[in-house]
C-alpha cells in the first residue's frame, strides 16, 4: 500500500528528514520548465526533454553538493547522501504525477539502472526496516542493495508542472515505473511566465568569479 504526504506540515516533515527542502525542489522543477520551454522547433525533437531532464539534475546537484555526491555509474544519473543510503534521480512522469487521487507511472520505459534500483529497494522494504534507515548490518554486501533510491517525477500539464518524490518498488511489463511505497506530493508549480519566478543558484562553496571584460582594439 502506498504512503502518501499530501499535507503541508507532513510534506515538510518527511523531506526533512531525507535532508530536503520543498522550496529548493520546487526551483529546481522550474529551471527544468524553463529549460524546456525556451527550446525552438529548430532543435531536435528529443532535445526540449533531454535538456530538462539535465537541467533539473544539474539543480539538484548544485543544491546537494558537497554534502551529498554525484554518481554517474552505468550513466545513471543520480545524487547520493554522504551516508551512502539515500539517492534521487529524476525522470517525466505521466498525467497521475503530482495527483493523489491518481497512481502515476514514468513516462517512458525504464532500462536496466532504474530496474536494478528499484529492486534494490524492494530488497531494503523487505528487511522491514523504515525506508532510507537501514542498519549498515543488515545490508546485503553490493553497493546497489545499500541504499534506498527516490524519484524526482516531474510531468508538464496545461498551465502547471506537477511533480512529486516519490520512492518506487514494482515496473510494469512494458518497462515503466508502476508502484511506488511512498509518494510526496509537492505542489504543482504555475507556468505563466507573469507567475513563474526563477531564483538563480549561488551554492555558498562555490566563490564569486570576477572576470575582466576589454573591448577589443
Amino acid at each position: 500500500m502506498t504512503h502518501t504526504h499530501i499535507e503541508a506540515g507532513d510534506i515538510g516533515s518527511r523531506l526533512t528528514q531525507l535532508g530536503l527542502n520543498e522550496v529548493r525542489l520546487a526551483e529546481i522543477v522550474k529551471r527544468g520548465y524553463v529549460a524546456f520551454a525556451s527550446c525552438t522547433p529548430n532543435d531536435p525533437p528529443l532535445f526540449p526533454g533531454f535538456s530538462a531532464w539535465a537541467t533539473m539534475v544539474r539543480g539538484l546537484r548544485e543544491y546537494l553538493l558537497p554534502e551529498w555526491q554525484r554518481s554517474d555509474e552505468n550513466n545513471y544519473s543520480l545524487v547520493v547522501n554522504s551516508a551512502g543510503t539515500v539517492a534521487i534521480a529524476v525522470a517525466t512522469g505521466d498525467d497521475a504525477t503530482g495527483r493523489a487521487d491518481a497512481q502515476p507511472t514514468t513516462k517512458s520505459s525504464k532500462g536496466p539502472s532504474t530496474a536494478d534500483a528499484v529492486n534494490s529497494n524492494q530488497l531494503q522494504l523487505d528487511l522491514v526496516f523504515p525506508p532510507a534507515q537501514v542498519p549498515p548490518q543488515a545490508r546485503p554486501g553490493h553497493l546497489d542493495v545499500q541504499r534506498i533510491t527516490w524519484i524526482l517525477l516531474v510531468h508538464r500539464a496545461h498551465g502547471e508542472v506537477r511533480c512529486e518524490l516519490s520512492l518506487p518498488t514494482s515496473m510494469g511489463l512494458d518497462g515503466r515505473v508502476d508502484g511506488w511505497q511512498e509518494r510526496i506530493i509537492l505542489g504543482a508549480i504555475p507556468t505563466d511566465p507573469a507567475i513563474l519566478e526563477i531564483t538563480p543558484p549561488s551554492p555558498p562553496h562555490q566563490p564569486d568569479i570576477d572576470v575582466d571584460v576589454k573591448r577589443r582594439a
